[in-house]
């Protein structure tokens, strides 16, 4: 897992600087954004028969990440919905994945319910036609998080999903906020803020997925 991690961490780097020395239009701006994930499901994918339950569908939600990240690097109007909905789809995969071994625990919910609407009354005034779905993600988003929290195990797995989720929920807030709330922020430091965070979080759920993997190994060979 090691030499994942590195490489995942440089290329994340480098996707870091082309941020603040190139435009989107570069050639090379789409393949330095998308590189880091695409270690993580090589990473997941090589093993993917052996996987458990779990280990599967962060997998895959790490490919519908990967459609979102190269949805949102297009320089073009019109693919930010696809994106989202890319992400979407991936914060659903990623909130059943932490649901297979939770319970409900209803009052788990109630600081994401908190955050998701008093968050999305505060954006609703700007979001015009993207009202809708940028609704469905907010509420999609705060389920990732409860579900991550309301896990049975409370293990270091546990500690990292969270932590990724956590992450991920401040990265699409300052997507909101840069896009929304606050559309005079420098657009490099708005997207160095997503991508730290952003990248941040995939890391954490990929490294939790991975521990825990190595944990179910390691039973079995017991």
């Amino acid at each position: 897992m090691a030499k994942e991690i590195v490489l995942f961490v440089l290329f994340s780097i480098v996707h870091l600087l082309a941020i603040v020395t190139i435009t989107k239009d570069d050639v090379f701006y789409l393949p330095s954004k998308i590189i880091p994930i695409l270690i993580l499901i090589v990473s997941l994918f090589r093993f993917f028969p052996s996987l458990e339950k779990r280990g599967k569908l962060v997998a895959v939600g790490f490919v519908f990440s990967l459609f979102g990240d190269s949805f949102l690097a297009i320089p073009k109007e019109g693919y930010f919905v696809p994106g989202l909905g890319s992400f979407l789809v991936a914060q659903l995969i990623y909130s059943y994945a932490f649901t297979i071994d939770s319970k409900i625990k209803p009052l788990l919910a109630i600081p994401f319910l908190l955050f998701g609407s008093s968050f999305f009354m505060v954006l609703a005034p700007k979001l015009g036609a993207l009202m809708i779905p940028v609704g469905f993600y907010i509420s999609a988003i705060c389920l990732m998080g409860w579900r991550a929290a309301a896990r049975n195990s409370i293990t270091k797995p546990f500690y990292l999903g969270l932590a990724g989720a956590l992450v991920f929920i401040l990265s699409d807030s300052i997507i909101a906020y840069s896009m929304f709330l606050n559309r005079e922020m420098d657009r490099s430091i708005a997207s160095l803020g997503i991508m730290i965070t952003y990248y941040l979080a995939q890391l954490l759920i990929y490294a939790a997925t991975k521990r825990e993997e190595l944990d179910v190994q390691s039973v079995k060979n017991t």
